[in-house]
């Protein structure tokens, strides 16, 4: 009796392990994956155009999807855009990627070639955070150490990881973090740093000199995840003599060479090379 029995459950098993979508599960992941490409956010009607959905079917994923913390609606325009429960994932998955045991080899080569102390750092709740560090080969050397955080605004990495974020993401961050003065240069409207952020994402590089500490220069470049989402910042940080404006150019494209390795191991993409660095420094 126990063998027969033994015989049925089996035969379920292999049919319940059968590949089988879910198609409730398989519409609301494709309506997250429309919404990540959208940096305005999209309105009900938008998204079933878009995804051939019907409209209640629409409205039924959205609202589950508000509900559960997952989207943000905004209520003037009616429009649907990624909630914050949803990007705490990407955060997690940075966690999970070990940045810095990927990473530290190419951080070294940066410092090697620019001789400054190299950061490689990400976003937590308004600031960026070092999760590795390489000092510089001089005499000088910075008090600096994994785990420090620092006010978004005031440091290139923060700049680097907020200028690059999807213009919406972006200002729901500016909202919610203190503008602060860290010290009498730090830019602290909203507009001016949106200025900068535009120059920024056309250089590819940010920098910050004395903004966050006086006497202190940084320079950094985004590091994007497979879906060019940016995840991380690597930068190198030396005195306001050793980082200038005459130099901050060789320097910046140095910065974003290494940063553009960094994406290409995360996405798999082999074109990038030890010649890539060397080329964009010469830029």
């Amino acid at each position: 009796m126990s063998t027969l029995r033994d015989t049925q459950l089996n035969a379920k098993l292999k049919i319940m392990a059968k590949p089988y979508l879910v198609p409730a599960i398989k519409r609301a992941f494709q309506v997250i994956d429309l919404l990540a490409k959208t940096d305005a956010g999209l309105t009900i009607s938008d998204i079933h155009r878009a995804l051939k959905l019907p409209l209640s079917s629409a409205a039924t994923i959205l609202y589950t999807l508000e509900a559960l913390g997952y989207l943000e609606r905004d209520e003037a325009g009616g429009r649907y855009a990624l909630g914050i429960r949803m990007l705490s994932f990407s955060r997690r998955v940075a966690d999970q990627l070990n940045l810095p045991g990927r990473f530290l080899p190419l951080l070294e080569g940066l410092v090697r070639e620019s001789g400054l102390t190299g950061h490689l750092a990400v976003r937590r709740d308004g600031e960026s955070m070092y999760i590795a560090r390489v000092p510089g080969p001089g005499l000088l050397q910075f008090s600096s150490y994994v785990g420090m955080r620092w006010p978004a605004h005031a440091s290139a990495v923060g700049k680097a990881l907020l200028a690059f974020l999807p213009d919406a993401e972006r200002a729901r961050v500016l909202r919610e973090i203190d503008l602060r003065k860290v010290t009498p240069r730090t830019i602290t409207s909203v507009e001016a740093l949106e200025k900068q952020f535009r120059n920024f994402r056309r250089l590819g590089y940010s920098w910050e000199i004395g903004e966050g500490e006086v006497g202190v220069a940084c320079i950094a470049a985004p590091v994007f995840g497979p879906d060019q989402e940016v995840i991380a910042a690597i930068s190198v940080a030396g005195s306001s003599q050793q980082i200038t404006k005459e130099n901050l150019r060789g320097i910046g494209s140095l910065v974003c060479g290494y940063g553009a390795r960094m994406s290409a191991r995360l996405s798999g993409d082999a074109r990038y090379d030890a010649s890539s660095v060397k080329r964009s420094s010469a830029n």
